[in-house]
């Protein structure tokens, strides 16, 4: 079991690497970029587990990727896809859209109609994952941080007036 979790760790990081350097992502946000694909997988990973289906758990995989994404972006200064799209490398579902064709190909159309149908989960489990981290980091977390940085500027200002 800890082979397995080791392997997954170990080639989520790696794919999610190579991801970003196959799109030209800046050097500096590399090794974040495969952390973030990383813990992506593992939330994945751990939704297949324990029997959720394929929206759930690409769900539970892309509010992960955001939410470290933007952390990520707020602290190296950067754009969040520049973060999230390498992330993103290990869940997309490319080799069951192949599975699908494939059967498709081969003129086994139900079953390629079943193969479609997940992959179409997976991709608006993604989809809306996206854009539910995008608010809730938007009315929480990014709130909370303008909020100080609001703060740490009055401060700065009344300083340097001398009141």
């Amino acid at each position: 079991m800890m082979k397995e979790i080791a392997f997954h760790v170990m080639f989520s990081f790696i794919s999610s690497v190579s991801f970003g350097m196959l799109c030209n992502v800046p050097k500096r946000s590399i090794a974040a970029g495969g952390m973030i694909g990383m813990i992506g997988w593992m939330g994945y990973m751990g939704m297949s587990a324990y029997g959720c289906g394929v929206f759930a758990a690409s769900l539970v995989c892309s509010l992960l990727l955001a939410f470290a994404g933007q952390l990520a972006a707020g602290k190296y200064k950067m754009p969040v896809t520049v973060f999230f799209v390498p992330g993103l490398a290990p869940v997309v579902p490319g080799i069951t859209f192949y599975e699908g064709f494939r059967s498709l190909i081969l003129g086994e159309y139900a079953a390629s109609g079943i193969v479609f149908l997940h992959v179409a989960y997976g991709a608006v489990g993604l989809a809306c994952g996206i854009v539910v981290a995008d608010i809730l980091y938007r009315f929480t977390i990014g709130t909370a941080i303008r909020r100080s940085q609001a703060s740490a500027q009055k401060r700065s200002c009344s300083d340097a007036r001398g009141t």
